[in-house]
C-alpha cells in the first residue's frame, strides 16, 4: 500500500502534468478563427475563374434552405455558351453551401435563367475520415520493484508527446518517491 504522502504527491503531480499538457496541447492545436475579406476576381491559365470574394454576413441566397441548416457560402455564377453562332443568353446559377444538422454540407443550387438538370457536389476536405484517436492513457507496473505508473501521450502533427509518472522505489518494501518522464518521439 503506498503511503498517504506519496500519493498525494502523486495526485498532485498528476494535476501538475495534466495542467501542463492541456496547456502545450491547445498551443499546438489552437487556431486563430479565419475572417475573410473581398478579393478580386481572379481568371487562370486554365480558363477557370476564382469568383470575386464579397463577403455580407446578411446576404440571403436565391433558394428555399433545408430546415435547420446554417448558411456557409453563396455563389452566383454566369455562364456564356462556348458555341458563339448559336447566340445562346447567359445563363446564371445561383450556389449555396449549407451545413446540415448532422453537420454534413450541401451544396444548394437553382437558375433564375433556366432549369437544372443536374450536377454533383463532391466533399474533398471531409471525404476520407481522419484519426481522430490522437489521446492515449495507460497503466504501467514495474515488476521488479512492484510500483504503479501511469501514462498520457499526445499525437501532434507527426510528434508523439508523452508523460510518465511512476512510483520509484529501490528495494521491495523500501523507501519509495515519485519520478517523472517527459517523452518526445515521432509517429510513423
Amino acid at each position: 500500500m503506498m503511503p498517504k504522502a506519496d500519493l498525494i504527491l502523486l495526485i498532485v503531480v498528476l494535476a501538475i502534468a495534466g495542467a501542463i499538457g492541456g496547456g502545450v496541447t491547445w498551443y499546438f492545436t489552437h487556431q486563430k478563427p479565419v475572417v475573410e475579406t473581398a478579393a478580386p476576381e481572379v481568371r487562370q491559365a486554365d480558363g477557370s475563374v476564382q469568383l470575386q470574394r464579397a463577403p455580407d454576413a446578411n446576404a440571403k441566397p436565391a433558394q428555399i434552405i433545408p430546415k435547420g441548416a446554417k448558411i456557409i457560402r453563396i455563389a452566383q455564377v454566369t455562364v456564356q455558351g462556348a458555341d458563339a453562332s448559336l447566340k445562346l443568353p447567359p445563363v446564371t446559377v445561383d450556389m449555396t453551401l449549407v451545413r446540415l444538422l448532422d453537420r454534413s454540407q450541401r451544396v444548394v443550387a437553382s437558375s433564375p435563367d433556366g432549369q437544372i438538370v443536374g450536377g454533383v457536389d463532391i466533399p474533398v476536405e471531409t471525404a476520407a475520415p481522419e484519426d481522430t484517436k490522437k489521446w492515449a492513457a495507460g497503466l504501467s507496473y514495474d515488476v521488479l520493484h512492484q510500483t504503479p505508473g501511469v501514462w498520457i501521450e499526445r499525437d501532434v502533427w507527426r510528434a508523439r508527446l508523452g508523460i510518465d509518472l511512476n512510483q520509484t522505489r529501490v528495494t521491495v518494501g523500501g523507501p519509495s518517491g515519485v519520478e517523472a518522464r517527459l517523452r518526445v518521439g515521432v509517429t510513423f
